[in-house]
């Protein structure tokens, strides 16, 4: 009895991985579709196989991620689109959102969404700590509490973005550009801010920014002035 249940077991289990081999083959098919209706169905799809199935969670996050970079990279670097987009399109916002509730799994690597254009995006509550946002535009994105903590955001545009609340403990915020940025209660502890421009964030506190590595680089608001932090 016990050698039958463990032979239904393996051939359930066999069935199952079956199912979702064929789920994600179909919704790999979807986000290849010239329609957004169908390219959303392909993402939450894959929501859904890295909800029932924790072993292909690194896979759909990996895929996502490629996702949102080839619908969104600058062209030859850091260049601007000629007619930039108020916001992301609907299917790489929702590409974001996802990657933003992803299920807590240890990952052993960064999300690389480096050099992307992100303008407007909605990343509000987004858990997108170590994300790899090197030399990426997010001006004016919505970042209200979200979990950045050791992400890598140097050289990135955060212009008029809003960050309240948001979280950047150890993030790497070298030479980023925070102009007109909203602050208020975001959290700043040990956060490298060495060339950053924070000369025109809104909503900040001396004590707040007190907890980030300063250096005589660093573009603080006018008047303000701060002794370096002992770690930078």
């Amino acid at each position: 009895m016990r050698h039958t249940r463990e032979r239904d077991r393996e051939q359930a289990e066999l069935l199952r991985e079956g199912q979702v081999t064929d789920r994600y083959v179909e919704a790999i098919k979807l986000l290849a579709s010239d329609r957004t209706v169908e390219r959303l169905g392909g993402i939450y799809s894959l929501e859904r196989i890295m909800r029932d199935s924790p072993k292909d969670h690194l896979t759909v996050v990996e895929v996502l991620a490629a996702f949102i970079r080839d619908h969104t990279l600058l062209p030859d670097g850091a260049m601007e689109p000629d007619n930039p987009l108020p916001r992301p399109t609907e299917y790489v916002q929702a590409a974001l959102t996802v990657l933003g509730r992803r299920p807590v799994l240890e990952e052993p690597f960064r999300i690389d969404l480096r050099l992307t254009y992100l303008r407007g995006a909605d990343l509000k509550g987004a858990r997108f700590d170590r994300v790899r946002l090197a030399a990426a535009n997010l001006e004016r994105a919505d970042l209200t509490d979200a979990h950045l903590e050791e992400a890598w955001l140097q050289e990135i545009r955060l212009t008029g973005a809003w960050l309240d609340r948001a979280s950047l403990h150890d993030a790497k915020l070298r030479a980023a550009d925070l102009s007109g940025a909203s602050v208020d209660a975001t959290r700043f502890d040990r956060v490298q801010l060495s060339e950053a421009d924070l000369s025109t964030v809104r909503g900040y506190t001396p004590q707040q920014l007190r907890g980030g590595a300063l250096d005589d680089s660093t573009k603080l608001p006018p008047g303000m002035t701060l002794e370096p932090h002992p770690d930078a």
